[in-house]
């Protein structure tokens, strides 16, 4: 059973709450969980480690972080 944390990410920021958790999953296939507050994104990988496993940003660099 795969853990998805949340709920589903919406298409378009606007469908999102502040204060929410969220999952995606990413292009490679692992599994991102995201939150977004003041108009700034948090993402992290839900596994592995490294650079490119979290970030913050906008609504556009978390598309891209999903696209990686």
């Amino acid at each position: 059973m795969l853990f998805t944390p949340g709920r589903p990410l919406p298409a378009d920021p606007q469908s999102t709450q502040e204060r929410t958790l969220y999952h995606a999953s990413r292009t490679s296939g692992e599994m991102g969980s995201m939150t977004r507050e003041g108009g700034t994104w948090q993402w992290r990988q839900l596994r592995g480690d490294g650079p490119d496993a979290y970030g913050t940003g906008g609504w556009s660099d978390l598309q891209k972080w999903l696209q990686g």
